[in-house]
């Protein structure tokens, strides 16, 4: 795991990892007590977010790689790239699960949530931090330019972050992008949240997270079949 320790160092390396990964979302569990309360959904927005950015950070470590030639040199060693990406994946993980962690067990002491909505509700948090890793991986295997991905990667974000209903209803959306949202993997995951939210961890609800688990691993398909290219 020579790999995972190393991308984890380089990532906790910059101040902007440690905001993103750490500060801000342990802020986020403490600062609104109400809204965590009455409208845990509306609340995953910001964590969504920050995931979203976050990932990118760490995918940009891999973009890196490609760009000195490192990963050339780590393949010369007995590492495999699917090694490789896995121990980057799960790198990216880590600060994850210590934030859904935390978050689940704030919501049970603070928040009066019961332990079925905070297992249901950690489930799809780690099924989209699966995919938004895996999306950030996948997007960086398209560029050679580590600006060019980050100006493109936070266009497409804010966009993303627009039709899929996270920003703004779908339902206030004209209506030729009301269903727009549907081809990205947050759209699922704000379906997946106000049905716990409402119904519980319904047969929907782990249809919409199955969704969002597809999307991830379609990414890491894409993104691996793309770096051979």
């Amino acid at each position: 795991m020579i790999i995972f320790k190393y991308a984890l160092l380089r990532h906790m390396r910059s101040p902007l990892s440690y905001l993103l990964g750490l500060v801000m979302p342990i802020a986020l569990i403490f600062i609104m007590p109400n809204m965590w309360r009455e409208a845990p959904a509306v609340a995953m927005v910001y964590m969504v977010l920050l995931m979203l950015l976050s990932a990118n950070l760490m995918a940009a470590l891999i973009l890196e790689d490609r760009i000195d030639g490192s990963v050339m040199k780590i393949l010369i060693s007995p590492t495999t790239m699917t090694s490789y990406i896995f121990q980057n994946l799960l790198a990216a993980a880590l600060p994850f699960i210590f934030q859904f962690t935390l978050l689940g067990v704030v919501g049970l002491l603070l928040y009066d949530w019961t332990l079925h909505f905070t297992v249901h509700l950690l489930a799809i948090l780690l099924i989209t931090a699966f995919a938004a890793a895996t999306f950030s991986f996948c997007w960086n295997m398209f560029f050679r330019n580590k600006s060019s991905s980050n100006y493109a990667y936070l266009f497409l974000m804010a966009v993303m972050m627009l039709v899929s209903g996270l920003m703004v209803p779908t339902q206030a959306l004209p209506d030729p992008l009301q269903h727009v949202g549907a081809i990205t993997f947050p759209f699922w995951f704000m379906r997946a949240t106000l049905e716990l939210g409402n119904y519980g961890g319904t047969l929907q609800f782990w249809l919409y997270t199955g969704i969002v688990l597809l999307f991830g691993v379609a990414f890491l398909l894409i993104g691996g079949r793309r770096r051979k290219m």
